[in-house]
Protein backbone atom coordinates (compact mmCIF):
# COMPACT_ATOMS: atom_id res chain seq x y z
CA UNK A 1 0.00 0.00 0.00
CA UNK A 2 1.40 3.78 -1.20
CA UNK A 3 1.90 6.04 1.81
CA UNK A 4 0.16 9.23 1.61
CA UNK A 5 2.27 12.23 1.51
CA UNK A 6 1.12 13.54 5.07
CA UNK A 7 2.08 9.79 6.24
CA UNK A 8 5.36 10.17 4.75
CA UNK A 9 5.82 13.18 6.19
CA UNK A 10 4.85 11.40 9.86
CA UNK A 11 7.36 9.03 9.60
CA UNK A 12 10.14 11.01 8.65
CA UNK A 13 9.54 13.03 11.96
CA UNK A 14 10.51 9.13 13.54
CA UNK A 15 13.88 9.84 11.16
CA UNK A 16 14.11 13.49 12.34
CA UNK A 17 14.32 12.62 16.17
CA UNK A 18 16.62 9.49 15.73
CA UNK A 19 19.19 11.72 13.94
CA UNK A 20 19.04 13.95 16.59
CA UNK A 21 19.41 11.24 19.08
CA UNK A 22 22.31 9.27 17.14
CA UNK A 23 24.30 12.42 16.22
CA UNK A 24 23.76 13.41 20.16
CA UNK A 25 24.93 9.47 21.27
CA UNK A 26 27.78 9.78 18.97
CA UNK A 27 29.42 13.17 20.32
CA UNK A 28 29.07 12.09 23.71
CA UNK A 29 26.38 13.91 24.82
CA UNK A 30 24.00 11.85 27.46
CA UNK A 31 20.69 11.24 26.92
CA UNK A 32 17.76 11.54 28.88
CA UNK A 33 15.50 8.46 30.47
CA UNK A 34 12.20 9.89 27.95
CA UNK A 35 14.15 9.08 24.73
CA UNK A 36 12.55 10.12 21.86
CA UNK A 37 8.68 10.75 20.47
CA UNK A 38 6.18 11.65 17.55
CA UNK A 39 3.06 12.70 17.33
CA UNK A 40 0.08 12.42 14.51
CA UNK A 41 0.74 15.48 13.23
CA UNK A 42 4.85 15.04 12.51
CA UNK A 43 5.73 17.07 15.01
CA UNK A 44 8.66 15.14 17.62
CA UNK A 45 10.66 15.44 20.15
CA UNK A 46 14.29 13.88 21.01
CA UNK A 47 15.46 14.10 25.24
CA UNK A 48 19.13 14.48 26.03
CA UNK A 49 21.28 17.12 27.24
CA UNK A 50 22.26 19.92 25.21
CA UNK A 51 23.26 23.41 25.88
CA UNK A 52 20.39 26.12 25.40
CA UNK A 53 21.13 29.81 24.29
CA UNK A 54 22.26 31.65 27.37
CA UNK A 55 22.72 35.14 25.10
CA UNK A 56 26.29 35.26 25.77
CA UNK A 57 28.40 36.59 23.13
CA UNK A 58 31.62 36.80 21.51
CA UNK A 59 32.96 33.25 22.70
CA UNK A 60 34.08 31.89 19.63
CA UNK A 61 34.36 28.05 19.46
CA UNK A 62 32.60 26.49 22.42
CA UNK A 63 32.87 22.76 22.10
CA UNK A 64 29.43 22.09 23.94
CA UNK A 65 27.40 24.80 21.68
CA UNK A 66 29.33 23.16 18.29
CA UNK A 67 28.18 19.52 19.74
CA UNK A 68 24.46 20.71 20.26
CA UNK A 69 24.61 22.75 16.38
CA UNK A 70 25.57 19.46 15.19
CA UNK A 71 23.35 17.49 16.40
CA UNK A 72 20.15 20.03 16.41
CA UNK A 73 21.01 20.06 12.29
CA UNK A 74 21.33 16.56 12.21
CA UNK A 75 17.25 16.18 12.93
CA UNK A 76 16.32 17.88 9.41
CA UNK A 77 19.49 16.88 7.47
CA UNK A 78 18.01 13.50 8.35
CA UNK A 79 14.88 13.99 7.73
CA UNK A 80 15.26 15.38 4.12
CA UNK A 81 17.82 12.16 3.49
CA UNK A 82 14.57 10.07 4.29
CA UNK A 83 12.43 12.06 2.76
CA UNK A 84 13.73 14.48 -0.15
CA UNK A 85 10.66 16.49 -0.81
CA UNK A 86 10.18 16.96 3.28
CA UNK A 87 8.96 20.36 3.90
CA UNK A 88 10.84 22.48 7.14
CA UNK A 89 7.81 22.93 8.79
CA UNK A 90 8.77 21.57 12.19
CA UNK A 91 12.48 22.56 11.99
CA UNK A 92 11.94 26.14 12.56
CA UNK A 93 12.87 25.24 16.30
CA UNK A 94 15.97 23.41 15.75
CA UNK A 95 16.87 26.69 12.88
CA UNK A 96 16.17 29.35 15.90
CA UNK A 97 17.96 27.40 18.26
CA UNK A 98 21.28 26.87 15.83
CA UNK A 99 21.24 30.46 14.92
CA UNK A 100 21.28 31.78 18.71
CA UNK A 101 23.82 29.71 19.79
CA UNK A 102 26.22 31.05 16.73
CA UNK A 103 25.23 34.35 17.33
CA UNK A 104 26.79 33.61 21.08
CA UNK A 105 29.88 32.10 19.58
CA UNK A 106 30.76 34.50 16.42
CA UNK A 107 30.18 38.19 14.63
CA UNK A 108 30.25 38.10 10.80
CA UNK A 109 31.66 36.91 8.60
CA UNK A 110 32.91 33.98 10.85
CA UNK A 111 29.72 32.98 11.76
CA UNK A 112 28.69 31.98 8.35
CA UNK A 113 32.08 29.98 7.91
CA UNK A 114 30.95 28.22 11.50
CA UNK A 115 27.77 27.34 10.15
CA UNK A 116 28.85 26.11 6.85
CA UNK A 117 31.68 23.87 9.13
CA UNK A 118 29.35 22.70 11.41
CA UNK A 119 26.51 21.72 8.37
CA UNK A 120 29.29 20.14 6.38
CA UNK A 121 30.44 18.21 9.90
CA UNK A 122 26.47 17.80 11.05
CA UNK A 123 26.69 15.82 7.35
CA UNK A 124 29.21 13.58 7.61
CA UNK A 125 27.91 12.23 11.28
CA UNK A 126 24.67 11.16 9.31
CA UNK A 127 26.59 9.48 6.81
CA UNK A 128 28.92 7.79 9.28
CA UNK A 129 25.85 6.50 11.44
CA UNK A 130 23.33 5.84 8.49
CA UNK A 131 22.34 2.33 9.65
CA UNK A 132 22.33 3.58 13.86
CA UNK A 133 19.65 6.56 12.35
CA UNK A 134 18.17 4.25 10.06
CA UNK A 135 17.43 1.62 12.70
CA UNK A 136 16.47 3.93 15.43
CA UNK A 137 13.97 5.57 13.24
CA UNK A 138 12.31 2.39 11.93
CA UNK A 139 12.32 0.95 14.95
CA UNK A 140 10.29 4.10 16.78
CA UNK A 141 7.74 3.77 13.67
CA UNK A 142 7.34 0.56 13.61
CA UNK A 143 5.41 1.45 17.65
CA UNK A 144 2.06 1.64 17.75
CA UNK A 145 0.33 4.38 18.59
CA UNK A 146 -0.73 4.85 21.71
CA UNK A 147 -2.00 7.41 24.56
CA UNK A 148 0.70 10.11 25.95
CA UNK A 149 1.61 8.95 29.79
CA UNK A 150 -0.52 11.89 31.61
CA UNK A 151 -1.54 15.10 31.15
CA UNK A 152 1.50 16.91 33.46
CA UNK A 153 3.93 15.33 31.22
CA UNK A 154 2.14 16.03 27.74
CA UNK A 155 4.82 17.35 25.28
CA UNK A 156 2.16 17.78 22.39
CA UNK A 157 -1.66 18.82 22.07
CA UNK A 158 -1.98 15.74 20.01
CA UNK A 159 -3.54 12.76 22.38
CA UNK A 160 -1.21 9.64 20.57
CA UNK A 161 2.60 9.44 20.20
CA UNK A 162 4.90 6.67 19.29
CA UNK A 163 8.04 6.65 21.72
CA UNK A 164 11.13 4.67 22.76
CA UNK A 165 12.23 5.15 26.25
CA UNK A 166 16.37 6.39 27.10
CA UNK A 167 17.01 2.60 27.66
CA UNK A 168 15.41 0.90 24.70
CA UNK A 169 17.49 3.46 22.93
CA UNK A 170 20.52 3.00 24.78
CA UNK A 171 20.32 -0.87 24.30
CA UNK A 172 19.86 -0.54 20.11
CA UNK A 173 22.94 2.06 19.92
CA UNK A 174 24.99 -0.55 21.21
CA UNK A 175 24.34 -3.49 18.72
CA UNK A 176 25.32 -0.61 16.43
CA UNK A 177 28.67 -0.14 18.18
CA UNK A 178 27.82 3.17 19.38
CA UNK A 179 27.90 3.25 23.24
CA UNK A 180 25.37 6.23 24.38
CA UNK A 181 24.59 7.17 28.10
CA UNK A 182 21.86 8.22 30.47
CA UNK A 183 22.23 10.57 33.23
Amino acid sequence: MKLEIEDIYVESCAYHEAGHIVIAAVQNMPLRQRGIRIDQAGNGLACYYFKVPDGSSNLGRNEEREKTIRATKAGFLTQKKFYPECRPAGAHFDVDAVRLLLDEMYFLPDWYGAHDQLHAEAVALIEKHWDAISTVGQTLWSKEWKHQANAERRWSFQLLEKSMEGAEIVSLLEKCNIMARII
